[in-house]
């Protein structure tokens, strides 16, 4: 059963890309809280995370990236010093991906450590500002895109679906 009545890529194009963002942050709550975990939604724009999360004495830090199935990538806007992610932290800081998916059977989550996230994005963007783009031209480095692609990096990502245990260990 579908959960929405327009294709998704149409609905992004519409402006609702908010909708789908939103829509990926109360699924990983209610992933959350299936587990036993309590968490919250961080206020709107908040400056870092998305959600706040304890179990067991743990905190956890999240912040949640949406696509949908339609589309490869994640995307992320760089800061003007380089760095994708605010507030990083080395210890549990995670970063949820969610393929949101027309069927709730198939939609995906790979919860990944941050600071290893930005380390992919980080040298992703390095082999692309390397590697020649139309009629040979140099890609500029002042393109604050960062990108991660579903398909040609789901080896790398594998790992990470439904890694919801790594939260707390």
């Amino acid at each position: 059963m579908k959960w929405y009545s327009v294709d998704m890529k149409g609905r992004i194009k519409a402006g609702e890309g908010t909708l789908v963002g939103n829509a990926g942050e109360h699924y990983v709550m209610a992933e959350l809280l299936k587990r036993g975990v309590i968490a919250a939604l961080t206020p709107r724009n908040a400056t870092a995370f998305d959600i706040l999360a304890t179990k067991n004495g743990k905190d956890v830090r999240l912040r949640v990236k949406t696509k949908s199935e339609d589309y490869d990538i994640w995307q992320w806007n760089a800061h003007k010093d380089g760095s994708i992610f605010r507030l990083l932290d080395k210890g549990r800081d995670f970063t949820i991906l969610v393929n949101l998916a027309a069927e709730i059977q198939k939609l995906h989550f790979y919860v990944v450590p941050t600071k290893m996230l930005s380390s992919w994005l980080t040298s992703e963007h390095e082999l692309w500002l390397k590697t020649p783009g139309k009629d040979g031209r140099k890609h500029s480095d002042k393109n604050k895109k960062r990108h991660l692609d579903d398909k040609k990096h789901s080896t790398l990502i594998a790992p990470y679906l439904n890694n919801w245990d790594s939260l707390w260990n």
